[in-house]
């Protein structure tokens, strides 16, 4: 059910609205937010949010995935009661750009759309947000503390193959980053077999699987450019378990740039899986 409801107006000169997505993300960047004293206000997609998002802030309003008239009808609320900043935490699959019932007003800002690449369609939110009076901060604003450093994460650092692998995979990442196809690539032996679409992270490491067997090798990595207010990337304990899940023998990450969720998990994990992980930068990916 969606609800609009009422916008409280206390304190809106320090509140955040929060446009939140699927995964924990939305929770860590409003306990961040509430840290910092605002408080927080969460626009929430029902079937995609979690509910416990409601637990997590002062305020929540629930939207149907693709309700543009009611996310406009939301924004000039907050825009009414004083709340002039935004952030975006989560996933929303792409591919739900191909629901049959999607409403009409989100085929309307598709349409507006021209090359539908996961920046194009995000600003056409900000647009939205822009036209209410109401700026889209960095969402690194809020997770600075789970920003992965350079060095290795595990008590195993990858091997000299799946150096070369990273080496060589790290090129190819950021060529699909810089035209925005996606943010992680599979290599095995030098050669890749999986490039990440819209079909996120798991779905391209089964097909990694299918194709090349156990010992293959995941990098992730951020755009040449990357617009730290959304899509920046992110891994945690569930990646590891797709991991080990998809006989993969080793993970980079960008340092300095990806967002770790559950580290201790995550380590805890990588460490019985005998998953090495390492986070590098541009300069220093072949060490």
């Amino acid at each position: 059910m969606s609800s609009y409801g009422t916008v409280s107006t206390a304190s809106s000169s320090k509140s955040l609205a929060l446009i939140a997505g699927s995964t924990q993300m939305p929770r860590v960047v409003a306990a961040e937010a509430q840290a910092q004293g605002l408080k927080v206000i969460a626009i929430a997609i029902e079937g995609v949010t979690e509910p416990a998002i409601g637990d997590v802030v002062d305020q929540v309003h629930w939207l149907q995935w693709g309700d543009v008239s009611g996310f406009l009808s939301l924004l000039g609320k907050f825009r009414s009661g004083g709340i002039t900043q935004a952030a975006m935490a989560g996933k929303v699959e792409q591919k739900r750009i191909y629901d049959a019932d999607a409403p009409e007003g989100l085929k309307s800002m598709l349409a507006s759309v021209p090359i539908r690449h996961t920046d194009a369609l995000i600003n056409a939110v900000v647009k939205l947000l822009s036209g209410a009076g109401i700026e889209l901060l960095k969402s690194t604003d809020f997770l600075q503390n789970h920003i992965v450093k350079e060095g290795t994460l595990t008590r195993r650092a990858p091997d000299d193959r799946e150096k070369e692998d990273i080496a060589h995979g790290w090129t190819v990442a950021k060529e699909l980053g810089a035209l925005d196809i996606g943010q992680s690539v599979v290599v095995k032996d030098r050669a890749v077999v999986a490039v990440e679409a819209m079909e996120g992270t798991d779905e391209c490491l089964l097909r990694a699987r299918d194709l090349a067997g156990d010992g293959s090798v995941l990098v992730k990595v951020g755009k040449p450019g990357q617009d730290l207010r959304f899509d920046v990337p992110v891994v945690g304990a569930s990646t590891i378990s797709a991991m080990f899940a998809n006989g993969m023998s080793a993970l980079c990450v960008e340092a300095d740039l990806t967002v770790l969720l559950d580290a201790q998990q995550f380590r805890q994990e990588a460490d019985s899986a005998g998953i090495a992980v390492v986070a590098r930068k541009q300069d220093k990916v072949c060490e």
